[in-house]
């Protein structure tokens, strides 16, 4: 097994995730004084990673994520005035496929203002695109009546990391103070760079320069940085695992010198704080022996669930699944059985019928209900154990887990939660175990050679590359311990 991520690298890292086509598209449109791109390669990207059937996007077919990177592909050529072959092969797949939006059961964020927008600007523009056909109007309204008009341009509510969907309608002299000191617009690289093309801003200008030379091949992350969540997540991986490293303590130190008045946010430099990395940080630092104010997470307790953001239109499943892991951890936690007693009955309701969760930052059922697993496990086993029969049920042949015969990172979701189950509720057959434990351990190597799918969800999919590979990791270890401890079924691997 190999450890994924050296803990001890400076707190400055940025974090390193999969470029995608969405925010290459946005930065491809920055240009100079004279109307020339001022990052060529981005276009070069762009035209060399345009899908068969025209699209762009994730190789994991999702509609919302192949519409919304289109869409802004074919918006950055058009502004070029050159690759008239491209452009009309993305416009014919938006009309063969834009109706599928509203039969796909999960959209990404911000889809309901950034679709509406992105089809305006696209008119405008005069591509050729069935503007008739309405998505998200209603939605869209929904939205924006929700938030004031004052706080559109501030750094401090979440709408900052999809500002580019004002479009024309932006009010520049109220752009100004949306950038963070880092040079970022809201951590996201496409509103950084609808904020450059306003404002012709150096430090905006330095950090989009600064991310295309960490993924070197002309292409840009779609959240940047995300130092504090990588870290956060990795140690989470790890830990279950039972994997401890001395420098676990300096992490957790750097992380409670970013902990505000409601909790922790994705990165240094990011000042929206979410009840998803704060329930995470809570359990790590109490598992760690260090002094916990939990009333953090009092600003995002709904009642009937914990938010992860203000303003936020769907609770999170995954989120109110960590906040349970938190409490049920952490016996000091205030009000601790009610709190649990209203998280299980929250994951009893939203459980879809056959045993398992779906969730809106991850498009893998096996994300959610694999650590829904880990919560419920000796707080309601017998919802645990629902889920457990559903993971077991879904098993590939091959004994992975996952689309498209199995893939690493959802198998790796799944032996992790079996495993647990295995150790602290009830025994299952380990011998399910054995499939898992040869993708992991054997032909895990060569695998992780290849390009992990993008199964996070964000303005677009994408792969937080150290956090999936240290779940990779610690299961890597949990299934080779179990395995030792039956030298018969390992002998066969």
């Amino acid at each position: 097994m190999q450890v994924p991520l050296q803990l001890s690298d400076h707190a400055c890292r940025g974090g390193k995730m999969n470029g995608v086509a969405y925010d290459t598209a946005w930065t491809a449109q920055v240009t100079d004084e004279s109307g020339n791109p001022i990052f060529p390669e981005c276009i070069r990207w762009l035209l060399e990673n345009q899908n068969p059937d025209g699209s762009w996007g994730s190789q994991v077919l999702n509609y919302h994520d192949r519409i919304m990177s289109t869409l802004g592909a074919i918006m950055a050529l058009k502004k070029t005035g050159k690759y008239e072959g491209s452009i009309r092969k993305g416009e014919a797949y938006i009309w063969e496929n834009i109706i599928r939006l509203s039969r796909e059961p999960c959209k990404l964020v911000a889809s309901e203002l950034l679709i509406p927008s992105l089809m305006e600007q696209a008119e405008s523009l005069g591509l050729n695109l069935p503007y008739h056909i309405k998505i998200y109007q209603r939605e869209y309204q929904a939205k924006l009546s929700k938030i004031d008009q004052s706080l559109w341009y501030s750094p401090l509510t979440t709408l900052s990391h999809s500002i580019e969907f004002l479009g024309e309608n932006v009010d520049e002299n109220r752009l100004s103070g949306i950038l963070l000191p880092n040079g970022c617009v809201g951590n996201s690289p496409a509103a950084t760079a609808f904020f450059l093309m306003h404002t012709k801003n150096v430090k905006a200008l330095w950090f989009l320069k600064q991310i295309l030379q960490t993924t070197g091949d002309g292409s840009v992350m779609t959240v940047y940085p995300i130092n504090l969540f990588e870290y956060l997540w990795t140690l989470y991986n790890l830990m279950l695992a039972g994997l401890y490293f001395e420098e676990y303590a300096g992490i957790c130190e750097l992380l409670r010198t970013y902990v505000g008045h409601s909790g922790l946010g994705m990165s240094t430099d990011f000042p929206i704080p979410d009840a998803d990395d704060t329930s995470v940080l809570c359990k790590i630092l109490s598992e760690m022996q260090y002094s916990v104010d939990f009333t953090i997470l009092d600003a995002y307790d709904a009642g009937e669930y914990f938010s992860t953001y203000t303003f936020e239109v769907d609770p999170s499943v995954s989120t109110n699944i960590h906040v349970l892991d938190c409490v049920k951890s952490c016996f000091k936690f205030p009000q601790r059985e009610e709190t649990m007693d209203r998280l299980v009955h929250f994951l009893r309701v939203r459980m879809i019928s056959q045993g398992f969760w779906i969730d809106k930052w991850h498009i893998s059922p096996y994300y959610p209900t694999s650590h829904a697993i880990l919560a419920l496990c000796n707080v309601d086993d017998t919802l645990a154990g629902k889920a457990v029969s559903w993971l077991l049920d879904s098993q590939n042949e091959n004994g992975t887990w996952g689309r498209n015969g199995g893939t690493l990172e959802e198998t790796a979701l799944a032996a992790q939660a079996l495993i647990y189950y295995h150790r602290h509720v009830e025994r299952i057959d380990i011998k399910r175990m054995c499939g898992a434990f040869s993708a992991l351990n054997l032909r895990g190597p060569a695998l992780l050679r290849s390009a992990l799918p993008s199964l996070w969800i964000g303005k677009v999919l994408y792969v937080p590359m150290q956090i999936v590979w240290s779940s990779i990791a610690g299961a890597q270890f949990m299934t080779k311990t179990e395995m030792m401890q039956m030298p018969v079924l390992l002998a066969g691997y």
